[in-house]
């Protein structure tokens, strides 16, 4: 799901903040941020087409979201970070309907297994590399947990092809489904 710029500056700025703490987190680059509704791993090309297919339908039935980007936080719940994120306050459940109903279509489709956790919409900020100034890092989370990253509106999502390279991954736009109006 691709973002607008004030998000994505706004994303940017979070990531300078937390940088501060210390910690040694893998940072997503700024043009690489993105929303992901399903990760489906290594898929042959020859099952492009239905991808696609199953794409354009859930896109069919689907109305533009508002979603609100608020608060940041960290996976796993409880216990020290591995994944650094910023939520969705208003539009969250209409979002995650999406992300469930994207599952559900590739799940029946025989494209993908179903997802074993129920879909949280979070914009991936980096990934913690290791255990130095994790406290540091997860008080200044903590003084951010309510942050207003904007607004925006999902009008579309993609398909992404991600290819993993020495510098990080190289992301390809393969189609956008534009939701219905």
């Amino acid at each position: 799901m691709p973002l607008n710029e004030t998000v994505r500056e706004a994303a940017a700025e979070a990531q300078r903040t937390l940088r501060k703490s210390g910690a040694n987190v893998k940072w997503v680059e700024g043009e690489n941020l993105h929303f992901t509704l399903k990760f489906l791993g290594d898929t042959p090309v020859s099952r492009v087409p239905e991808l696609l297919a199953v794409g354009r339908e859930v896109a069919n039935r689907t109305a533009p979201i508002q979603v609100r980007v608020r608060g940041l936080g960290s996976f796993p719940p409880q216990r020290p970070p591995q994944v650094i994120w910023a939520g969705c306050g208003e539009g969250a459940e209409a979002f995650a309907a999406l992300g469930r109903d994207l599952d559900a279509a590739l799940t029946a489709a025989e494209l993908a297994e179903p997802d074993q956790r129920s879909f949280m919409p979070h914009l991936t900020l980096g990934r913690v590399r290791g255990c130095g100034n994790l406290s540091e890092l997860a008080e200044c989370l903590q003084q951010a947990a309510d942050l207003e990253l904007g607004a925006m509106v999902v009008e579309r999502f993609l398909l992404i092809s991600s290819e993993l390279g020495r510098g990080g991954p190289t992301y390809t736009t393969v189609e956008s489904f534009e939701v219905r109006r």
